[in-house]
């Protein structure tokens, strides 16, 4: 399982990773920005599995960047590589639906949790670009009236 992380915070993403590495098949990439996350995923064609991304990602954010990525995947009609996204706030929740992330986890993240959750997001599909309530299902932030 190849897994990227991307944080600007090196606490974080130095978390995220030491965790992930605990998996015997796992190979962890760190990204230090959303621009060098793009370039990998973008330019140099890596493939990963799974996106551990930080919501507080500047200067537009790592909720953006998964949107984009997740648009692109849409118009290549191909499948979006599925996200955790590691929020701030609890209300960013409503954010990650938006991005269409498969996951979100308060930091500090717990790593053996966050370890548990991307191991269940290998291989998982996101929902469909546009469909803003099954995204919201994925995250748990769907109203009553959309479950």
């Amino acid at each position: 399982m190849r897994v990227l992380v991307v944080s600007e915070d090196v606490k974080e993403r130095l978390r995220a990773a030491s965790a992930l590495t605990l998996h015997e098949d796992a190979e962890v990439v760190e990204a230090e920005s959303a621009e060098q996350a793009r370039r990998l995923l973008l330019v140099d064609g890596e493939v990963f599995d799974v996106l551990v991304v930080d919501g507080d990602l500047a200067p537009r954010g790592g909720f953006a960047m998964l949107y984009d990525l997740r648009a692109r995947a849409e118009l290549a009609e191909a499948v979006a590589v599925p996200s955790l996204v590691m929020t701030s706030r609890e209300q960013d929740r409503w954010l990650a639906g938006w991005a269409g992330a498969n996951d979100v986890m308060r930091k500090p993240v717990d790593p053996f949790l966050l370890a548990k959750r991307v191991a269940a997001l290998e291989g998982e599909e996101l929902a469909p670009y546009g469909d803003a309530n099954a995204a919201a299902k994925q995250v748990g932030t769907a109203t009553r009236e959309h479950r």
